[in-house]
């Protein structure tokens, strides 16, 4: 599909695979990998459960200034937020969740996502380097606004999500001549780690640490220790698909929120077109497999990507907390700026010492009257989480930075 949308003074391409453009979508260099057209060629190939995809070209006369990525999915508030899960705490908040269901099973769009659903950052464009923001506020606006009319093209959404910008690229939503009057939002902050340069390993990692954080460090790396850690090659991930699809599914099936759900040959398939810049590893008991987490190599940046536990020996030998030091030690060899560890579970990482990067997501419905009432049925569906963010190091460093 080639569709060609016009507002002077831009000509917008839309396309829905990028096979076929992979050589002008590469032309602008990517801030990160996930924008690469191998990355996004290996989701379309093997795509979450009932997802789709556009990508746009932006022309300025003949010149190429910017590129975007869609994602359109359905999304029923009541399926992704889990709430036939919550918890019962008292006859006040069981009403409150019970009204927040009947509520959610209203909410019920198809959805155009700017950005990327598998991981947490801005990875919907990728702008030309002469290009302003301002000026790229008003091409999203134009392109929106253009697609929104032609709402064939993108499978009929009536939403789209702007997804996690940093605050140097938010977007002016007071701005007068704006169509699109998207609703900022925040939702849980990225953890990142920024790494110093004196730690050459992790013993030098750990020497930086308090006293009492030290200690939970050696704690779990003595919890840890009956599990045998290895990084599996193509041919050995191949053979331990099955039980590590199985391990994401126990963890993903398990999260309050969940947008997505993997294709079963997706970790294979990254390992096989990504080679070593995707990098999965497993924890074996006793030769079962009963952990896996994984990483992108993205330049000075490294991502974590999905992981898999099983919930039963998560405390017994702290799985969790020796995958993350396993992300910091990794991260030190490779001599990365720093580590992305996305959201959720936010005290624990702080406890490592990753600091929180809120990142701005913005919604708009195409119908102004439902428009008005976005900004309200965020707050209601939103999920409530108190958490506190912990400062693990002897002195303030970047790391601990908020």
């Amino acid at each position: 599909m080639e569709v060609v949308l016009n507002q002077a003074p831009y000509t917008f391409k839309l396309f829905d695979a990028i096979s076929g453009i992979s050589n002008i979508w590469d032309q602008i260099p990517a801030s990160s990998r996930l924008l690469s057209s191998e990355y996004l060629n290996v989701l379309e190939t093997f795509p979450p459960e009932s997802m789709k995809f556009r990508y746009v070209l932006v022309y300025k006369g003949p010149k190429l200034i910017a590129c975007l990525y869609f994602q359109i999915v359905p999304f029923k508030a009541a399926d992704r937020l889990k709430m036939e899960q919550a918890p019962k705490k008292s006859l006040v908040s069981c009403f409150y969740t019970q009204i927040k269901k009947l509520v959610a099973k209203q909410v019920d769009f198809v959805t155009l996502i700017n950005g990327n659903l598998l991981s947490t950052g801005p990875y919907g464009f990728k702008l030309h380097p002469e290009l302003q923001n301002s000026e790229f506020q008003q091409i999203f606006d134009s392109l929106l606004n253009l697609l929104f009319k032609q709402n064939e093209c993108i499978d009929f959404a009536n939403l789209c999500l702007l997804k996690e910008l940093p605050p140097q690229q938010a977007f002016n939503t007071n701005a007068a001549d704006s169509f699109s009057n998207l609703h900022p939002f925040l939702i849980q902050p990225s953890m990142i780690l920024h790494l110093q340069a004196e730690w050459k390993s992790l013993e030098n990692y750990i020497a930086a640490l308090q006293s009492k954080y030290r200690l939970r460090i050696k704690k779990a790396l003595v919890a840890g220790a009956p599990l045998t850690h290895i990084e599996f090659n193509l041919e050995q991930l191949a053979s331990l698909h099955p039980a590590i699809y199985q391990l994401y599914l126990n963890t993903a099936d398990g999260a309050d929120f969940n947008l997505v759900k993997l294709h079963p040959k997706y970790f294979l398939e990254l390992k096989r077109q990504m080679g070593n810049r995707y990098r999965i590893f497993g924890f074996f008991h006793e030769n079962e497999l009963i952990a896996f987490y994984s990483l992108i190599d993205d330049g000075q940046q490294l991502l974590g990507h999905f992981l898999g536990t099983m919930k039963e020996n998560n405390l017994r030998y702290q799985v969790y907390f020796n995958i993350l030091i396993k992300f910091i030690e990794f991260a030190i060899q490779g001599q990365f700026k720093e580590i992305n560890l996305a959201r959720t579970a936010i005290e624990i990482k702080s406890s490592v010492g990753a600091v929180p990067v809120d990142l701005v997501c913005y919604l708009t419905h195409r119908n102004r009257f439902v428009n008005h009432l976005v900004p309200n049925l965020i707050q209601y569906l939103k999920p409530d989480e108190q958490y506190t963010i912990r400062k693990p190091f002897k002195k303030e460093t970047g790391s601990q930075t908020t």
